[in-house]
């Protein structure tokens, strides 16, 4: 029997190696033109100064994230916060840029315009750990620790629970009147993460927090000093828009790691089992 079979059952052999381990890798990474919008209401009480009187609004906020080159497995990304009212008001701003591993989502030193460590965006094929991370939508450092699963909207997805506390948030409200000059700022914030675990991509968030003066000099807390108490969550846009994002890439990851590859080894093994079998088919009838 000619060996054309044989050739072909290793070509599909290889071709499902080649698929898995260094194709699907390279097509679930963050793509090189990644840009992201993610809208968020707001419930607010906000006040100036410790002398004005409370302000109660609703509102929508805004996270931009838009990635302004990239180079091979690093990609420099800008992440805008915009707090501001219908009316205009700003209530709080914050714009950095990431240096981002591709791969791995993680932030890498050297790349950004201030040092920063952990995640920017979760990881593809998450686990149910401790992450730390840093994004736009607080100026500090969280930790999300991974809380239950559960299935939201027909899909499964872990739920994490994040927390940062103290976090220097002056440059976000430097626009104040007595900041920084008088008063240096800090934020306490938690909330819940649900992250879908193949794709890593958070199909719905929800947060509450306070910020606060303290004293330029000693860092102590100034009695009475919270400024602004907030909540907020997904827009019911963008938790449709996420949950559909995440559906479609983890059905692309599954066809990557497993459909593909699967399918190819199947019939390479499947063609060299009968290539084997007509071979010592052969042998048999010769003898």
């Amino acid at each position: 029997m000619k060996p054309r079979p044989l050739l072909i059952a290793l070509s599909l052999i290889v071709t499902a190696a080649v698929v898995r381990f260094w194709i699907a890798p390279l097509a679930t990474q963050l793509p090189g033109d990644y840009a992201s919008q993610l809208q968020f209401v707001v419930e607010n009480r906000f006040r100036p100064s410790l002398v004005d009187p409370w302000q109660t609004n609703t509102f929508i906020a805004r996270r931009t994230d838009q990635t302004l080159s990239n180079s091979g497995r690093v990609a420099i990304v800008q992440g805008n916060l915009d707090w501001s009212t219908e009316s205009g008001q700003l209530i709080f701003e914050n714009t950095g840029l990431y240096g981002v591993d591709r791969r791995t989502r993680l932030i890498l030193a050297g790349y950004g315009d201030v040092e920063r460590a952990g995640q920017f965006l979760f990881p593809a094929h998450i686990k149910q750990t401790t992450y730390t991370y840093w994004d736009p939508m607080f100026i500090g450092q969280r930790n999300a620790a991974f809380d239950h699963s559960e299935t939201l909207a027909g899909l499964e997805v872990y739920v994490f629970h994040f927390s940062g506390i103290a976090m220097d948030e002056t440059a976000g409200y430097a626009y104040l009147p007595d900041v920084p000059e008088r008063y240096l700022t800090r934020t306490d914030g938690e909330g819940r993460l649900w992250i879908e675990p193949l794709s890593g991509i958070v199909v719905d968030y929800e947060e509450q927090g306070a910020s606060y003066f303290i004293d330029p000099t000693g860092g102590a807390r100034l009695a009475e000093a919270e400024f602004q108490i907030w909540s907020d969550h997904y827009t019911p846009e963008t938790k449709v828009a996420q949950l559909a994002l995440a559906r479609a890439t983890r059905q692309r990851i599954l066809a990557l790691e497993i459909g593909l590859p699967g399918a190819s080894l199947l019939a390479g093994l499947f063609l060299l089992a009968y290539y084997l079998y007509r071979e010592i088919k052969s042998k048999r009838t010769r003898a």
